[in-house]
């Protein structure tokens, strides 16, 4: 089969109708249909950052801000480095409150990272070289740190909560009540099914435009443009690629940006029993998928394509090649593995999280049987995926391979992309190497970016010679509105939502 008929072979395009424009007054609730539910509206408590990033960061603030280009910028707080970059200091905003009405104090800080450090996985990771924490006075706060640590201040400190709202309401209430500093207060959550917020007219950087919104959980692409379609909703998130023309054709306006997922071939590479325990398999697969086809054939040229880094990024390597699509290489090289007569294998991807990964995942599997190599595709939602490779990363003989959104390019900072799923301390990586475990330690603790990116070059050539993963296609987030709807989306890091930034014309 050729590779215009696998791409056909697995995707058809639906009609889309005219738009349909209520005639009455739009609804005081600006609406947003997403995919991305948070799987635990206590910030502290997500085992999945990306996922509660669109709809929670408008409630609960993280300490540095984001500017609309992507840059760090003073927000809930100043900071100063000290010259040896092992201590941190900030001063906090004067006037800021909590929803709750608490105003905010250093003591809000350490106690916002002693209850992330407790309970939140990737941030313990991410802080790995604090020492202490500590409050100096009400509005100062002093971050120390064991060795210069490169990463801290593009991980934007903690989430921010009142200790204050904390002690007075207990922890059952806390969970289940967010209160932040956010420009939007909460209202309330039917989980599956929406989550309700208000503007919060004190917040410190003016009230916003936008005074009440709903988020819905709308997990089916093509529900949620076609609730766009009927008026039922003002802006959808993560638009289908297939539909973009036709609903700019419409009249409706988009906007995009490229942010993560890095769509990518993803081995365990621990359990060296599996065929893709070997080197040779891994480069095989990789050689047998025409990522160009896929994302010509069926995503209509939309996302980005990088072989690791984006330009750039610190630590990009201009000159480190794709995987080309060469099937002829790739049955060679699984003879020369004895893996000649093909096998069987999984290939896992993530549900309703993001687009685009069931229609990559079936399109691989039939670049895999053209190579002798048979695929069964199933689908986990992302909780369930992500204690598979929990399992996988403590049991060597679990097998597992996936089409998984990485978090590999337009990130904030290259080396988280490292820690989470590289080195071999994360609970997150299927992966062992001592050579990438230095060289993301060194990355980590140089200040210079262009000493640091040096180790971070030299990192991701050792990735792709040991092809533990094969980017596919970089994400471009489309958003589709209403044309009374004006919204300029935050450059790079994940998928943001940002309702102080959303306008009605």
């Amino acid at each position: 089969m050729g590779k215009i008929g696998i791409v056909v072979a697995v995707f058809m395009l639906g009609l889309l109708g005219a738009v349909t424009v209520p005639a009455s007054a739009a609804d005081p609730v600006f609406t947003v249909a997403t995919g991305q539910e948070p799987d635990n509206i206590d910030v502290s408590k997500t085992r999945n950052p990306p996922i509660i990033a669109p709809s929670m960061l408008n409630i609960v603030e993280p300490l540095i801000g984001l500017a609309p280009d992507g840059s760090f910028v003073p927000s809930l707080a100043t900071w100063t480095v000290s010259p040896d970059s092992k201590m941190v200091e900030f001063k906090l905003r004067e006037g800021v409150r909590f929803h709750s009405g608490d105003p905010l104090t250093a003591r809000d800080i350490v106690f916002s990272h002693q209850r992330q450090m407790m309970y939140d996985e990737n941030y313990k990771r991410r802080m790995r070289l604090i020492d202490k924490v500590e409050a100096v006075d009400d509005r100062t706060v002093r971050f120390f740190f064991k060795q210069p640590d490169a990463i801290f201040l593009k991980s934007r400190g903690p989430m921010v909560l009142s200790q204050a709202y904390h002690d007075r309401v207990g922890e059952e209430e806390f969970t289940k009540h967010p209160n932040g500093t956010g420009p939007y207060r909460f209202v309330s959550y039917r989980p599956a099914e929406s989550l309700d917020m208000a503007a919060f007219d004190g917040y410190w950087g003016g009230a916003p435009s936008i005074k009440k919104a709903r988020f819905v959980f709308v997990k089916d692409d093509e529900t949620r443009v076609a609730k766009l379609r009927a008026g039922e909703v003002d802006i959808i998130m993560s638009t289908p690629f297939s539909a973009v023309d036709e609903l700019r054709a419409a009249g409706f306006h988009t906007a995009s940006v490229a942010v993560h997922p890095t769509v990518s071939l993803f081995f365990d590479t621990l359990n060296k029993k599996a065929p893709w325990g070997d080197v040779r398999v891994r480069e095989a697969l990789a050689h047998a998928v025409d990522a160009d086809a896929i994302v010509s054939g069926l995503f209509h040229g939309i996302p980005k394509r990088f072989p690791a880094l984006a330009p750039g990024e610190v630590g990009y390597a201009p000159d480190l090649p794709f995987y080309k699509y060469d099937p002829a290489l790739a049955k060679k090289l699984l003879a020369e593995a004895g893996r000649g007569g093909g096998f069987s294998m999984p290939l896992y991807y993530m549900t309703s999280s993001y687009y685009g990964l069931r229609e990559t995942a079936e399109a691989v599997s039939l670049y895999f049987k053209a190579v002798g190599v048979e695929a069964q595709v199933k689908g986990f939602d992302a909780p369930r995926l992500i204690g598979m490779i929990r399992a996988a990363h403590k049991d060597p003989n679990l097998e597992f391979a996936a089409v998984f959104p990485h978090y590999i390019s337009v990130t904030p900072e290259p080396t988280e992309v490292l820690s989470l799923s590289f080195y071999s301390s994360s609970g997150y990586t299927l992966y062992y190497n001592p050579e990438i475990d230095k060289l993301f330690e060194q990355a980590s603790v140089t200040i210079d970016d262009t000493k640091r990116a040096v180790f971070i070059r030299d990192a991701f050539r050792i990735l792709h010679k040991d092809v533990p993963f094969a980017p596919l296609w970089t994400n471009v987030s489309v958003y589709t509105m209403k044309p009374t709807v004006a919204f300029t989306p935050v450059a790079r890091g994940f998928l943001l939502m940002q309702l102080k930034d959303v306008h009605r014309q």
